[in-house]
């Protein structure tokens, strides 16, 4: 470009003095093109890398809650406290998951309308039990969310809600279930129960816990109808945090502590 504008001068008949002028001039304004150009280049790159970055970041999980009556589904939490994945399990959590528009709301506001959720509020109201599991994959965030879950339930004798240690429940995807009602099944087998993972999928939390509670031999509590015509198991028994969480189901582990509405 340069070269161009030099052999144009050349050809242009005038006072050499005033011809180097105005060549420096019109040299220096083409530089000072060139440079606007990359610096605006180098503008839209850091620009793409940090929309890049940014998304990454935000799609990377920090916490996960599972909600548990029957539907069961959870709930995928990032940093920004923003609920990027929601899956439902069995069919009717994944009617319950399509019917809520949940994606990108906060954790609050996602757990808030779950709950409120006609299908939900029926099972309440039927006295089976809910249950919400925190899985902390950012401890900080989690015990926060684990406070704003406690204050919700703390009006409803149904419900509990309970802290659950990421690597507790590495095997409860692979059985098909959610966290939630794999720490109740565990408990079951722990207490020397026969319940398959997929019949503790089809079972309610209130069955699960009213199964655990004649297992242990603790009175039932909560109105929920259990696995043959029982109550649903003693808040107490089912979370108390003491059994053992096997990899793959049969092995131990660690529990979360539970908190109870009442």
């Amino acid at each position: 470009m340069e070269h161009e504008i030099v052999r144009a001068f050349q050809t242009v008949r005038a006072e050499e003095s005033l011809k180097a002028d105005t060549l420096e001039r019109v040299l220096e304004a083409a530089a000072r093109r060139r440079r606007r150009r990359r610096l605006g280049a180098l503008a839209a790159a850091c620009c793409c890398l940090a929309l890049v970055v940014l998304g990454a970041v935000y799609r990377t999980p920090t916490s996960v809650i599972s909600i548990d009556v029957n539907p069961s589904l959870e709930l995928t939490v990032n940093r920004f406290d923003r609920v990027i994945a929601v899956s439902g399990y069995q069919e009717d959590g994944e009617a319950l998951a399509a019917s809520l528009r949940l994606l990108h709301l906060s954790y609050a506001q996602a757990v808030d309308r779950v709950v409120e959720s006609p299908a939900v509020a029926a099972c309440l109201e039927r006295g089976e039990w809910l249950s919400i599991s925190v899985v902390e994959l950012d401890a900080d965030q989690g015990a926060e969310i684990l406070r704003y879950i406690s204050a919700c339930t703390a009006g409803t004798e149904n419900a509990s809600c309970r802290a659950v240690d990421q690597a507790s429940v590495a095997c409860a995807h692979d059985l098909g279930l959610s966290y939630g009602k794999y720490q109740t099944y565990v408990e079951i087998q722990a207490a020397g129960g026969s319940l398959t993972a997929q019949e503790a999928g089809e079972m309610t939390m209130g069955q699960l816990r009213a199964l655990l509670a004649e297992l242990e031999g603790g009175p039932a509590a909560g109105n929920g109808q259990g696995a043959g015509g029982g109550q649903s198991a003693d808040s107490q028994g089912s979370a108390s945090g003491q059994g053992s969480i096997p990899q793959t189901g049969q092995n131990g582990g660690h529990h979360g502590q539970d908190h109870h509405g009442g």
